[in-house]
């Protein structure tokens, strides 16, 4: 397999004065399996478009330094060459995607290599056999799930059959079973194949078990490149970044989500779903199937579940983006059968899974005060809002900067804070987890639960994360096939392990 070389590699974004790698070098042996961690914005993105020639080849910017492969110099060779020899999984597997259906996608690349048909066929059926997804040729694309959909991508570069796996914060849209199959399969890879692998993730304790070598980044630099072994002897580098520790600490008691809850039992209800159903019109059955339930004002709520469980369909139906098949939504008592979209402005907020959905504005100020400029607020209320919220989600060093030129949890954070700016009585959160460090993710739940609970406004969030819904949530929703299994207190639901079986947790 393959061994990677790094030399004082420096690289600038044409819209950063900022270097966002400086001076990095280090070495990655044949077969060696590396993970990658550090803060949001600390460089892991960026560093792993250098190893498989995307930077300089595919992005403008400022190069400098040399990555070789093999001995050979990854920016001077063509990109077609270094695309056969490295691949890389992104964290959204829609972005890398681009066919209708399974076999399609995973014959792309070889077909664009000019591969036989008879050697295509063979490596579509033992790339699909390799990520469990036998029998899925004629699978359409988009009737799968999010873990599917991630298999498929992986599928697509177990053909390519390369030297080199990169992966990108993999796991950050998967529930814990489709995260421990992704793991899994590239453990074999790394294992059986003797594929180098390098993972950017924030997850470490789910990753370390796997690998062999640690990077810790910071600021564009490695402050942490040591073999695993000695690499997690010490857990002050990981705290000190907000990082999440790759080995897990003694658990300490949760705060109990009825003393959370003892000054909200008595609240008024904001939200009222009643007998709600949706079925998307390309499914024959029910996204979402006869849920109901009250929500007081005051109350965190999280939605639990496995992909494809309807925990996104649920969201998108309480903020009024679809409109139930049949039942109703209400808050504070008005239907959403009798509101236009416009009218829940300022009332209802949300934040989608992919943060980019939302965001269009020149600068992350602009971003942040986009909502209560078209909500026609006074100029001087307007500018302490916005200030006050950039400074509460960390995002005064970003304030000129153009949000498509941020990270992932970067962009996730300002578009919590556009929404959090309105400073809305319902405020909607599908997957907060999404490319957070440990650090800014707690910062950014601390926030809005005290705005929430301050302010006796309502959270409800979706997640895959047991431990945020522990220290968070008063209450959770466990769905499962688009129906509630459960509605109660979150510690009463992890101790039935029968129940988190069922809903994949």
């Amino acid at each position: 397999m393959a061994s990677i070389e790094i030399e004082n590699l420096r690289f600038t974004y044409p819209s950063r004065k900022i270097p966002t790698l400086l001076g990095i070098t280090t070495r990655v042996s044949c077969g060696a399996f590396v993970l990658l961690t550090g803060p949001t914005g600390c460089g892991k993105s960026t560093l792993l478009r250098t190893l498989n020639g995307l930077i300089p080849h595919a992005s403008a910017g400022t190069l400098t330094g040399v990555v070789r492969l093999n001995g050979k110099d990854i920016a001077s060779q063509p990109l077609a060459v270094t695309c056969q020899q490295v691949s890389l999984l992104f964290q959204n597997p829609n972005d890398q995607l681009f066919c209708t259906l399974v076999e399609d996608e995973i014959a792309f690349g070889l077909e664009n290599l000019g591969f036989p048909s008879e050697k295509i066929r063979e490596r579509i059926t033992l790339a699909l056999e390799q990520v469990g997804l036998s029998g899925f040729e004629s699978r359409q694309i988009s009737s799968l799930s999010g873990g599917e959909r991630q298999r498929v991508a992986l599928a697509a570069i177990c053909a390519m059959q390369p030297q080199v796996l990169l992966l990108d914060e993999p796991t950050s849209h998967l529930d814990p079973q489709g995260t421990r199959d992704i793991l899994n399969i590239v453990n074999q890879l790394n294992k059986d194949l003797g594929m180098t692998v390098v993972l950017a993730t924030h997850r470490t304790r789910e990753v370390a078990p796997l690998c062999n070598h640690v990077w810790l980044m910071d600021s564009g630099q490695l402050c942490l490149d040591l073999p695993k072994s000695e690499a997690l002897q010490d857990a002050t580098p990981y705290q000190r970044l907000g990082v999440q520790v790759p080995v897990e600490a003694p658990p300490k008691p949760p705060t109990s989500s009825l003393e959370r809850m003892s000054h909200t039992a008595r609240s008024e209800t904001l939200l009222n779903i009643q007998n709600l159903r949706y079925r998307y019109s390309h499914s024959d059955s029910d996204a979402v199937c006869t849920i109901s339930c009250k929500v007081p004002r005051g109350e965190v709520l999280a939605i639990m579940g496995a992909n494809g469980s309807g925990k996104t369909t649920l969201i998108h139906l309480i903020a009024g983006l679809l409109r139930p098949s049949t039942g109703e939504v209400t808050i504070d008592g008005k239907s959403y059968n009798r509101v236009k979209l416009h009218q829940l402005a300022g009332k209802v907020g949300i934040v989608f899974q992919d943060p980019d959905l939302l965001l269009q504005a020149e600068t992350v100020h602009d971003e942040v005060a986009f909502g209560p400029k078209n909500l026609k607020f006074f100029q001087e209320t307007l500018e302490a809002r916005v200030d006050k919220t950039i400074s509460r989600f960390d995002l005064q060093p970003l304030v000129s900067e153009a949000p498509y030129a941020l990270s992932r949890g970067q962009r996730q954070r300002t578009a919590v804070a556009a929404t959090f700016s309105l400073h809305p009585d319902l405020f909607l959160l599908d997957e907060p987890t999404t490319g957070q460090d440990a650090q800014h993710l707690h910062q950014l739940m601390d926030e809005l639960c005290d705005e929430i609970r301050q302010e006796h406004k309502t959270l409800i969030f979706a997640t895959h994360d047991t431990d945020l819904t522990l220290k968070y949530a008063d209450r959770i929703l466990l769905l499962r096939n688009g129906t509630v299994i459960y509605d109660g207190d979150p510690e009463s639901a992890f101790a039935d392990r029968e129940l988190l079986q069922q809903a994949s947790l």
